[in-house]
């Protein structure tokens, strides 16, 4: 892992060079004051203006970077006449500030989808992709814990390049072959980092550590939920009927990978999409018949539980829960999954 550093006042320039070459993908702050990822312009005024928008402050973006690969909404193919034609995006792409969390989201959905059956779609997306991670000195969110899941605030592996913020720059941390050659192709912005480096940046991921409050016991969390039955029935009953099933908490997760496919056709012309659906919607796992085995609004409440904190982890070995906090600050009756960990290894009710 090779160290360097680009002044703050350089990142714009950077951008520019590499809008030559990439699609390029990076936090920006809408008309509402949301900040959400967007594809940026590859050249002349708009890009000057979009890049403007762009923050790589400790900020909420309110979906993760995972509609980059796996849109909300996509087409996977058209026909006509008879007549099927593919529509494979395989665009270079440069992620510019994805959080350490979301990475892992990103690496969590690489795998789900290279599992079992490869999905064409997605891997073409992300055959021709770097990603730049930007860490954290500060919680994104108040319901942030990324600490206990080990997910941040800063990646330790799955990145190009990481970039540390310090007062006036950022120190840049190669973490791939493809990160080195890229502080190759662009040396005029980057220089050698002067003082002490690797004690400057203990001391920064330190501070930033200490900076999240919420702390949970995942590592509990995750062996009580492999015991079977481990979570009572009227727990999930409880927690069901407090939630409205929005779908809130489904769709700015970065690892919910849950979908729908249909086709919108008339006559003999149409295409089949692909969106994004959710394990605790009441229709995703009615059948035909109109059977549904998941009818109980427990049962659909425990699914998602038990995906994220059970099985995940025995398939994968990786839980499907980046500590990320979004569930919890995007549901409008305060339900996350860190409140219920709490509520299973404090052995308390809270939700």
């Amino acid at each position: 892992m090779k160290t360097k550093e680009i002044a703050k006042k350089d990142i714009n320039n950077l951008l520019k060079e590499t809008a030559k070459d990439w699609d390029i993908y990076a936090p920006r702050i809408n008309s509402g004051g949301d900040v959400l990822f967007g594809k940026l312009a590859r050249q002349g005024a708009e890009l000057d203006r979009e890049l403007d928008r762009i923050t790589l402050d400790d900020v909420n973006t309110v979906i993760s970077a995972k509609d980059i690969f796996f849109p909300q909404l996509e087409s996977l193919f058209v026909f006509s006449a008879g007549k099927i034609e593919e529509t494979l995006e395989a665009s270079p792409k440069l992620i510019f500030g994805i959080k350490p969390c979301d990475l892992k989201g990103v690496l969590f959905a690489d795998e789900f989808f290279k599992r079992n059956l490869e999905d064409k779609y997605y891997l073409s997306r992300i055959q021709n992709r770097f990603i730049v991670v930007k860490g954290c000195l500060k919680p994104p969110r108040a319901g942030c814990f990324c600490t206990s899941a080990k997910t941040g605030p800063f990646a330790e592996a799955g990145f190009d390049l990481q970039l540390i913020e310090t007062k006036d720059s950022y120190l840049a941390q190669t973490g791939s072959q493809k990160g080195e050659e890229f502080i190759a192709k662009f040396t005029k912005f980057f220089k050698d980092p002067s003082g002490e480096t690797d004690r400057m940046v203990a001391e920064i991921k330190k501070n930033a550590a200490d900076s999240v409050e919420l702390k949970v016991d995942f590592p509990k969390a995750l062996n009580l939920m492999g015991q079977d039955n481990f979570v009572p029935e009227e727990n999930y009953t409880r927690i069901g009927e407090r939630c409205i099933y929005c779908g809130a908490c489904l769709y700015v997760c970065p690892t919910c990978t849950c979908f729908n496919v249909f086709d919108n056709s008339k006559d003999n012309n149409g295409q089949r999409l692909r969106n994004w659906d959710g394990c605790v919607f009441e229709g995703y796992t009615r059948e035909t018949s109109g059977h549904n085995p998941r009818k109980e609004k427990w049962k659909r409440t425990s699914r998602r539980y038990e995906h994220k904190l059970k099985y995940d982890f025995m398939v994968t070995g990786t839980s499907g829960c980046v500590g990320c906090g979004r569930c919890l600050s995007s549901c409008p009756v305060g339900i996350g999954i860190s409140k219920f960990i709490q509520e299973i290894t404090e052995e308390r009710k809270i939700l």
